[in-house]
């Protein structure tokens, strides 16, 4: 069972602020916007917690860039659109311009891993007669579900014979 964190003794601490932000740090990547969001859960003030990532950026430790270029290829590779991976790196706290750049030039990948995904999904809803008529709207929501475009989905779910 995981204990609560203590409130820091000093909330405006700088410096107690940055060892818990590498200590977070040490778990798994954060942005600079989560980050600053979980030292100031954990008692910091908004001032000491900037300051903190500021220190952990200037070290080189938080690369928002990095981080949303990692994350797009892991989504990239585990069969998801753009729209899936752009929430997902919103809810990271990535800027917009960083998201942009990360899902940019995607376009040639995407339709190739919805295709792929749309060919194995349509395989599975084969039967001895056949398919069944709804087999490509099933298919097309799958796809919508895992953050396609709908000209994306649209191209994908013609070319399926």
């Amino acid at each position: 069972m995981r204990s609560t964190p203590c409130p820091p003794t000093d909330p405006d601490d700088a410096h107690a602020a940055e060892a818990t932000a590498l200590r977070v740090l040490r778990g798994a990547g954060q942005s600079s916007l989560s980050l600053q969001r979980k030292l100031q859960r954990r008692g910091y003030t908004a001032e000491a917690a900037a300051e903190a990532v500021r220190r952990c950026a200037a070290a080189g430790y938080i690369d928002d860039g990095a981080l949303a270029a990692s994350v797009a290829a892991r989504h990239r590779r585990t069969g998801h659109g753009r729209a899936w991976i752009a929430a997902d790196l919103r809810a990271r706290g990535i800027d917009d311009v960083l998201i942009g750049e990360a899902i940019a030039d995607e376009t040639d990948t995407e339709e190739a891993t919805a295709m792929a995904l749309a060919g194995q999904l349509w395989t599975r809803a084969a039967t001895p007669e056949g398919h069944d008529p709804r087999a490509r709207m099933r298919i097309a929501g799958q796809l919508q579900r895992r953050g396609f475009s709908p000209s994306t989905i649209a191209r994908v779910t013609r070319a399926l014979s």
